[in-house]
């Protein structure tokens, strides 16, 4: 009898294409979900700064919020579109997604499987709001996607030690970046777990997060003369200082799972207790059957968890609900580890697991089309606009508030730099907020300086400049200033 061996080039291949065919699975899932977008993606207010490539008005970022990776980027010379710049942003949150669930699941396991878990990490309501800040976070993603990768093909050992140099670097891109990088560790399949594995690995990962803050700490001082982190006043901080203070900070914490409640659910209660439910019932079935292997994600969400909140209580700030997105890389894996552990009950139950994940999946991926569809009501409105607007070379004034756009409160625009720097996107001119104070504005005929008389915007195309006359009514209160973290 002959034995034919395959040749190591043959092998790798082998091993390298369920991992390939689950990130291709995860990234044409992502963009099925986006497809309104990807023509002409939303932009954030401050977001602009990356896609125009502006690293000086960037830089005060780096003081407020220790995002030295993310000014590195607004350095580059090279600038792409904004729609190339989303599927950058797409294809490394695909790598991300592919590499946890194969991780996870097993090289073996059914691609539909491992495709769902990709599926119901990368759609959740966190992952879809902070994936509008696409064009500045592509460098941390980057960081996350390269880590990713390296879990699949170096040892458990080696890509713990990788944290070290991996987590100060992720912190510096977006605030809870590493601890993306520590759900690719607690959720490895191959991990040889007990309580002293897991006490190694978070304290570990506290080392690691306490090094990334001293280096932030350490380059304010450097570059800005401030050993710290200093809170933006729109934030409204409030330290703690003394036991009320302290006791005050806390019922933000409240507020905080109160508004991530609604929002995990994509603003429908009752799917938030059915994914209540349903998480429960996988930390229980997984627990029976390696009760270890349900201790580790369950770890991974209260370190996380716990350290957003010390945050919370110590500054005075609630952050926003989408600051949770790594707690939903647990819950994915854990659905996708109780559907295998339904399968040796029989058909029955092999059948319900199946249906349950294929399910959720399928749940995000329908609330993901229709809030893609809604958030590109700006974009459309914005390229009506321009159409009115004559080519010269003189700047255009805006005029009235960005508050009464109807599209406007769709998309959710937050600031009128949303309206500034999309004009700009668009004609590439000089755009004038008349609303922000400039005394160039006193230079506009009178009819104009005022607004629109209705509701709807005007366009009057005067010599050598453009208005764009907006209503001074708003239709809504006005939004507070998020950056692009959190």
């Amino acid at each position: 009898m002959t034995l034919v061996m395959d040749s190591p080039g043959v092998a790798s291949r082998n091993m390298l294409l369920p991992l390939a065919a689950t990130i291709a699975v995860a990234f044409v899932g992502l963009l099925i979900a986006a497809a309104f977008q990807l023509p002409d993606p939303l932009i954030r207010h401050d977001d602009y700064p990356a896609l125009f490539g502006d690293a000086e008005t960037y830089y005060i970022k780096t003081l407020m919020e220790g995002r030295w990776v993310n000014y590195l980027w607004h350095l580059r010379e090279t600038l792409l579109p904004s729609w190339i710049n989303y599927l950058i942003y797409n294809a490394l949150w695909a790598v991300v997604l592919g590499c946890l669930a194969h991780n996870a699941l097993g090289r073996e396991a059914a691609l539909w499987r491992k495709g769902a878990v990709a599926l119901i990490a990368g759609l959740s309501a966190p992952a879809l709001l902070i994936s509008l800040w696409f064009n500045t976070l592509i460098p941390g993603m980057a960081i996350l996607a390269i880590y990713a990768l390296a879990t699949t093909q170096l040892s458990e050992r080696v890509c713990r030690w990788l944290l070290v140099p991996f987590v100060p670097m992720a912190l510096t891109a977006y605030t809870t970046y590493p601890f993306f990088l520590l759900a690719l560790c607690l959720t490895r399949a191959d991990t040889q777990r007990s309580a002293k594995d897991l006490a190694a690995l978070l304290g570990l990962f506290i080392l690691c997060f306490a090094l990334a803050m001293a280096s932030i700490y350490s380059l304010n001082y450097l570059f800005h003369g401030v050993f710290g982190i200093p809170m933006a006043e729109w934030r409204m901080p409030n330290p703690a200082h003394d036991l009320a203070s302290v006791l005050e900070n806390i019922g933000l914490i409240g507020e905080f799972l109160s508004s991530s409640a609604s929002l995990v659910s994509f603003h429908f209660m009752p799917l938030t207790l059915f994914q209540l439910v349903l998480f429960g019932w996988a930390v229980w079935e997984v627990g029976k059957s390696d009760p270890w292997r349900a201790v580790y994600p369950l770890a991974g969400i209260c370190l996380g968890m716990a350290l957003i909140f010390i945050q919370t209580v110590k500054t005075g700030i609630t952050l926003p609900p989408r600051v949770s997105g790594f707690v939903w890389l647990y819950y994915a894996v854990l659905l996708g580890l109780m559907s295998q552990e339904l399968t040796v009950r029989g058909a029955g139950w092999d059948r319900i697991g199946r249906n349950l994940l294929a399910f959720v999946a399928m749940i995000y991926l329908a609330f993901n089309i229709l809030q893609h569809r809604d958030v590109t009501a700006w974009q459309t409105d914005s390229r009506r606009m321009v159409d009115q607007i004559i080519p010269v070379d003189g700047p255009i004034y805006v005029t009235g508030t960005y508050l009464s756009l109807s599209s406007g409160e769709k998309s959710g625009l937050q600031h009128d730099l949303s309206v500034a720097f999309r004009l700009t996107q668009l004609t590439g001119r000089e755009v004038i907020m008349c609303a922000m104070g400039s005394t160039h504005c006193a230079e506009l005929p009178q009819e104009v300086q005022a607004g629109a008389a209705g509701p709807d915007y005007e366009v009057r195309n005067l010599d050598g400049v453009s208005v764009v006359m907006l209503s001074a009514i708003p239709i809504r209160v006005g939004a507070p200033n998020v950056p692009d973290g959190g």
